[in-house]
């Protein structure tokens, strides 16, 4: 009766062991998240205003614009007059890299409040104080008959250069 006790309690033991051994595969839905600690191209919130508002669009009385480019290819222009009425400008956008160093293409396909293409360029350019945005752009469709700004060409050159740096807009990125 001894043996036959010993025998059982060293089944549960090597039962208890087998069933302490064994794993569970590795968990899928464990995958690390990396984060980007620099978002990419001119994806955030930016604001222009006083001086970095480029000197064409205080012809048209644009006292500042906060703008958000999302990172799903959206975006949402504010634009406030110098009495702060704001016209919003909602559409999509799409940037790429351009073969010149820290500059991007951008092309955006305003939706609201009325549907037109811009072509242009931009730069990122990392501050002591956080990002800075070198920006410039003209509407392509319907053409107000002007080329739009392009990397080769650099900053300044809308209409072949006709504007000189007067269509260059500055933005300062909102830290969130």
């Amino acid at each position: 009766m001894k043996k036959k006790n010993l025998f059982s309690l060293a089944l549960m033991l090597m039962a208890a062991a087998m069933l302490s051994f064994t794993a569970c595969g590795k968990d899928d839905d464990e995958d690390p998240i990396v984060e980007d600690p620099i978002p990419e191209g001119l994806i955030g919130n930016w604001v222009s205003e006083g001086e970095n508002v480029a000197p064409l669009l205080v012809q048209f009385n644009i006292a500042k614009i906060i703008a958000l480019f999302d990172e799903n290819g959206t975006y949402l222009v504010e634009s406030y007059d110098p009495d702060g009425v704001k016209t919003e400008l909602v559409g999509t956008y799409v940037m790429e890299e351009s073969a010149v160093a820290d500059i991007w293409n951008i092309t955006l396909s305003q939706s609201s409040p009325t549907s037109l293409t811009s072509e242009g360029i931009f730069q990122i350019i990392e501050a002591e104080n956080g990002r800075e945005m070198k920006y410039e752009v003209v509407q392509t469709d319907p053409s107000l008959g002007f080329a739009p700004p392009t990397a080769a060409a650099g900053f300044g050159s809308t209409g072949g250069g006709v504007f000189g740096q007067t269509n260059v807009q500055y933005y300062i990125e909102i830290a969130e």
